[in-house]
């Protein structure tokens, strides 16, 4: 049976660093990434956390929910998180439920490191 979801770590470079997901962030897909993917959130130690989601097909609670606690264990170590690409159907879902208004969202890594030049 294939990986519903994958990540992939981009070398770090500056302040931030790119975290690949493809695939769906379900149950089953969050259960094969939970330990390290939050192993890494609970280390990361740049500035800037980026969630590269070009590649993901589909988000469901579970994986809100965990994007939820990234963000405020980033914030509360004075990190930030950072999400790229989602396509229409996850960017609806993000904009319904009001996560833009919480996590700053960009359309494509070059999209955002151009807005920080």
């Amino acid at each position: 049976m294939p990986n519903n979801l994958s990540l992939q770590f981009s070398e770090s470079s500056g302040d931030y660093q790119i975290v690949g997901f493809t695939g769906d962030f379900d149950k089953a897909g969050f259960a094969e990434i939970k330990d390290k993917i939050t192993d890494f959130v609970l280390n990361f130690n740049k500035k800037v956390l980026i969630f590269d989601f070009t590649n993901l097909k589909y988000i469901n609670s579970e994986g809100i929910g965990y994007l939820m606690e990234a963000h405020t264990h980033l914030i509360q170590r004075d990190r930030k998180l950072i999400i790229v690409g989602l396509n229409e159907h996850v960017k609806d879902i993000f904009q319904a439920i009001g996560i833009t208004e919480i996590i700053p969202i960009f359309s494509s890594v070059d999209n955002y490191l151009n807005s920080i030049k």
